[in-house]
């Protein structure tokens, strides 16, 4: 039954588009009242193409649209970029502005002279620890002088040339550094490699050690530093029973895993 009503809907429908498309034809004074008419008869259809066309248009709004997006998302993750490597840039300013004003005020250098310098490469294995710098004989730098940083001793050069130098730190497994502390005790402290801490030896036992404890350059004749540059902070100690000396582990006081600045002292063994 629904399916003959539809059918005499559509037909009539039909005959009233019909019927206002010749009014609309015949014009003059019919003409406001066919218009009204196909208004009114044409509006069912009008609304059924509007409900079709209108999510088309969206869409195809929508793609429009979806390419300014875009675009301004590009430009948002360029500028976020940007903003990101000049934050990195100025942290790393920073670090060397800190690295700069610590050597500024090296109370233990005391008047002895100094060059400063920037690092260029850093070399490290699983012994070796050696760092470059850039200022060599030209600068006065010579082998055998002394290296520091802002909070000690960093290590000694090895090999210099015009332009440069070779520096080996306190770490390398072939430092050897005369050092003193407490009252007059003495003992040499030696590089055990990169990440590894630092032994102190030739510490009789009964000799009074603790945690926390500094470590200078003795300074004595013929050593290869002058007195006083801090090195090291002791760790830990103990006497292994029956050994003639203490076992004695510290870590350098300078920080040498972010050296971005050095002082070269200009100092050679035996001045």
């Amino acid at each position: 039954m629904a399916q003959p009503r539809g059918r005499r809907r559509l037909a009539t429908l039909s005959i009233l588009l019909l019927a206002a498309l010749t009014l609309l034809a015949i014009g003059g004074p019919l003409r406001t009242v066919a218009s009204k008419a196909a208004r009114a008869a044409v509006s069912p259809f009008v609304a059924v193409v509007h409900g079709v066309t209108r999510p088309i248009g969206e869409a195809i709004a929508g793609m429009f649209n979806y390419g300014d997006v875009v675009a301004q998302n590009h430009v948002l993750s360029q500028e976020l970029t940007q903003l990101h490597q000049q934050e990195v840039a100025n942290e790393y300013q920073q670090h060397q502005l800190r690295d700069l004003l610590a050597l500024e005020r090296l109370p233990y250098v005391g008047a002895l002279p100094t060059v400063t310098a920037q690092l260029t490469a850093q070399n490290v294995s699983n012994f070796a620890a050696t760092i470059e710098i850039d200022k060599g004989t030209s600068s006065g730098v010579l082998d055998g002088m002394p290296v520091v940083g802002g909070g000690g001793l960093v290590g000694l050069v090895t090999s210099a040339t015009q332009g440069g130098a070779t520096v080996t730190l306190v770490t390398d497994a072939s430092s050897s550094v005369g050092v003193t502390f407490g009252h007059g005790n003495t003992g040499v402290l030696h590089g055990q490699g990169p990440g590894r801490q630092l032994a102190l030896n030739f510490v009789a036992p009964g000799i009074p050690v603790h945690a926390g404890q500094h470590l200078f350059t003795n300074g004595l004749q013929g050593g290869l530093y002058p007195g006083g540059i801090p090195v090291g902070t002791i760790e830990r100690t103990k006497t292994p029973r029956g050994s003639t000396q203490q076992s004695i582990a510290a870590v350098p006081i300078a920080n040498l895993d972010g050296l971005a600045y050095v002082d070269v002292v200009l100092w050679e063994p035996g001045s």
